[in-house]
């Protein structure tokens, strides 16, 4: 495959991702029952290894020294990108208001270039680092509606420092999946992540079924999360970490921020809010810098 034309997969793929990843908000607010924040990772992993277990049990078997030689930054891969992303996510979200969490998540490409960097070695072209300054002030545009006075009045919480974790852990993550060896197929290796990531969910969940009064989700619940489970996680992670091996996590990053783009035109189209100035300008924004970190590539397709 041509190069550039592999890059621009690899900003697809990625795109795609996101758009699934951004359907997960507004499913979580109309969620009939009120789940705790382990209890919404644990069967949003759970669905998603049930999913994943007729592909790829069979394989991991055939896979399994390879697995085995590789479970060092595996198992970390998956507990802190599966597990604690989720955990820490939906924990900011019960003591910080949507703002801070937004603001905040934003900040999960920037540790993505500043690791990938580090540890990897990879630069970003000016134009990239262009684009990523353009898709950050997009977010900002989007999430304080325009007023970028309202910083000023942003009060931290213990939930912010949970939702800064869980951005260096996706970081982390995202890092940690390029090293996916070319002889282990995918199947095996999200196979594998998802059983680490439940091991280490399990004796939570636990502790959650033991509490007084416990009760298992209603059908509507479950169903719904069957959905988190088998089209924003399971194919959003494969596309995301597909994306990842093509263009890096740096350049990956970039197109993350059209996460909160996304998710409010879903919340417009789906539970009928409105849509402001300040959202359309910060998605024009985010476009924006999406198109311009990947212009050396558009440039070279075009000519091509």
């Amino acid at each position: 495959m041509n190069p550039s034309a592999s890059v621009l997969r690899g900003y697809l793929l990625a795109l795609s991702a996101t758009v699934l990843w951004s359907t997960v908000f507004p499913l979580v607010r109309v969620l009939p029952v009120a789940l705790s924040p382990v209890e919404l990772a644990f069967w949003r992993w759970l669905f998603t290894f049930s999913c994943m277990l007729p592909f790829g049990m069979a394989a991991v078997r055939k896979h399994w020294p390879l697995v085995k030689k590789n479970a060092k930054w595996m198992v970390p891969a998956g507990v802190l990108g599966f597990s604690l992303y989720s955990i820490l996510m939906f924990e900011a979200g019960h003591t910080t208001d949507a703002t801070n969490m937004s603001l905040i998540a934003a900040t999960a490409p920037v540790f993505m270039a500043l690791f990938a960097g580090f540890f990897l070695g990879e630069r970003l072209s000016p134009a990239q680092w262009g684009g990523l300054g353009v898709a950050v002030v997009g977010v900002l545009v989007l999430v304080l509606q325009g007023d970028f006075r309202r910083i000023a009045g942003l009060s931290l919480t213990v939930g912010d420092f949970w939702m800064l974790l869980a951005a260096s852990f996706f970081a982390i993550y995202s890092i940690l999946v390029r090293r996916r060896p070319s002889a282990m197929p995918q199947n095996v290796f999200m196979t594998a992540m998802l059983a680490y990531s439940l091991l280490a969910l399990s004796p939570f969940m636990m502790a959650e079924a033991v509490k007084p009064g416990y009760r298992l989700p209603d059908m509507t619940t479950l169903l719904i999360m069957l959905y988190i489970a088998l089209v924003p996680t399971l194919i959003g992670y494969l596309l995301w970490n597909r994306s990842v091996e093509c263009i890096g996590a740096a350049r990956a990053g970039i197109v993350y921020y059209s996460i909160p783009l996304f998710s409010s035109l879903e919340a417009v189209v789906f539970l009928h809010e409105t849509v402001s100035f300040s959202q359309l300008a910060g998605g024009a924004l985010i476009i924006g810098g999406i198109l311009l970190s990947s212009l050396n590539v558009l440039k070279t397709l075009w000519r091509s």
